[in-house]
């Protein structure tokens, strides 16, 4: 656990943190034919399209003196000098940033990888999927609850556990239904903090004029209706983790507050003048592109990158269908309904793409329980089910010429008539929040009626 006063160490994955000394390596076009890596020594290195640079580049789109890598005491720095078409790492413009290992870089129109040769490269290594079966063994018993065997499950569960001792700030990526609060309460049991409060706080689920008294907590008398003081997230995960889901669903003013807390380690109540020490582990969940959301201006680059010092990736359902039969299993041991699966109800299991993941799964299971009598699970007991692939590609829709407004209003019609008017199923088949679902609701039924 850290100590008072010890600031927080961050990891990216894709890759560890680069320490200022051991074994670094600038990777030239990876993964291509002419892939090439340079030694990071001592000394700078000067990235240009001329000859006197360290590292020269053959593309007309690189400056004479583009860029430049160098140790400093805080980690290893990338640096742009002034460029003609910007210097990027993980497809974000940057001045200057302190490189993690895995990191991606891209020089003009030239990709570049960052690569350290310690503990942390082997993360990225692992991440990639470059490691033996091995590696994948080194999962503890804490996740135990993560139901699979499949390799694409094992790998993140190994790289997690890897990480779980530390108090590195971690993302969970993944589609709605994953299972990323499974997998965030287990990295928490195997961690240090494992006896302290697992607290999670969905930002998308609370109503945004309350969001920052439910995080920060507030004073009595900080605004109407505050009858009381109120702890907050943070107070309340003290000594422990705090799993901020859906964290993609944060509201631009309110994200400069979060990135405050996580930087400082104090926050401020609603109401509050004096500041509070919080110590706690942060984990974080989104379905979300965060990448894209910076670029679209919907999240803040500082804080994507205070967060995404560890990025790992949830696999959805249907890249692991081998893990099916186990988790059915692990179902009906859940309810008490111990019955055998039919290989027959497997195979119509198999069929369907499983859009809303495991947790679509887990629902489906239950219902076809209640109406299984004997023995077994067989076909018959499915009868409320209906199998279904991935819908058709959005290339192929007829969307051209159509404002994105319609689109997303047609979108969202479609969904509702689909889910009987239920707005929480509706949200999270279009991968929203619930609260973003009705402003969105409000907005063209404001717009219709002003029609």
């Amino acid at each position: 656990m850290r100590k008072a006063g010890q600031r927080e160490r961050t990891v990216l994955i894709k890759g560890g943190s680069a320490p200022p000394e051991g074994e670094a390596w600038l990777v030239v076009e990876p993964g291509t034919a002419r892939e090439h890596r340079i030694d990071i020594h001592d000394q700078p290195l000067v990235i240009g399209g001329v000859k006197e640079c360290d590292v020269v580049l053959k593309d007309r789109s690189v400056s004479r003196k583009h860029a430049e890598i160098r140790r400093t005491a805080g980690g290893i720095v990338l640096r742009d000098l002034g460029s003609r078409n910007g210097t990027y790492v993980e497809r974000i413009s940057i001045k200057e940033a302190v490189l993690r290992s895995g990191a991606r870089l891209r020089i003009g129109m030239t990709d570049l990888a960052f690569e350290t040769g310690d503990e942390n490269g082997r993360l990225t290594r692992l991440a990639r999927g470059e490691v033996d079966d091995e590696a994948l063994k080194e999962v503890p018993p804490q996740f135990a609850p993560v139901i699979g065997s499949s390799t694409a499950l094992r790998r993140t569960c190994a790289l997690l556990a890897k990480l779980a001792s530390s108090d590195l700030t971690v993302t969970l990526i993944g589609e709605t239904g994953t299972g990323k609060e499974v997998l965030a309460r287990a990295v928490h049991a195997c961690s240090p903090r494992a006896g302290k409060p697992f607290i999670v706080f969905d930002c998308g689920a609370v109503a945004p004029n309350l969001i920052e008294s439910e995080l920060f907590g507030h004073k009595k008398g900080a605004f109407t209706g505050a009858v009381a003081e109120h702890r907050g997230a943070f107070e309340r995960a003290q000594g422990g983790t705090l799993f901020l889901d859906e964290i993609g669903e944060l509201s631009l003013d309110l994200q400069p507050k979060l990135l405050r807390v996580l930087e400082r380690r104090t926050l401020q109540p609603v109401g509050g003048s004096e500041e509070v020490k919080v110590d706690v582990r942060i984990l974080a969940a989104t379905n979300r592109d965060l990448e894209s959301r910076v670029r679209e201006g919907e999240f803040r680059d500082d804080l994507f990158f205070r967060l995404s010092m560890a990025l790992i990736p949830v696999p959805p359902l249907r890249e692991r269908r081998e893990d099916l039969s186990a988790l059915v299993d692990g179902f009906l041991a859940e309810i008490d309904k111990p019955l055998k699966v039919l290989p027959e109800t497997l195979a119509i299991l198999e069929r369907h793409d499983w859009p809303g993941n495991v947790r679509e799964l887990k629902n489906v299971i239950a219902g076809a329980a209640v109406l299984a009598s004997g023995p077994a699970l067989d076909p018959k007991h499915l009868a409320l089910f209906k199998p279904q692939r991935r819908a058709p590609a959005v290339e192929a829709l007829p969307l051209a010429g159509q404002t994105l407004e319609t689109i997303e209003q047609a979108a969202i019609e479609q969904t509702l008539r689909r889910f009987d008017g239920n707005k929480t199923k509706a949200a999270r088949a279009l991968g929203i929040a619930a609260s973003t679902l009705y402003e969105k609701i409000r907005k063209y039924t404001k717009r219709t009626k002003g029609n």
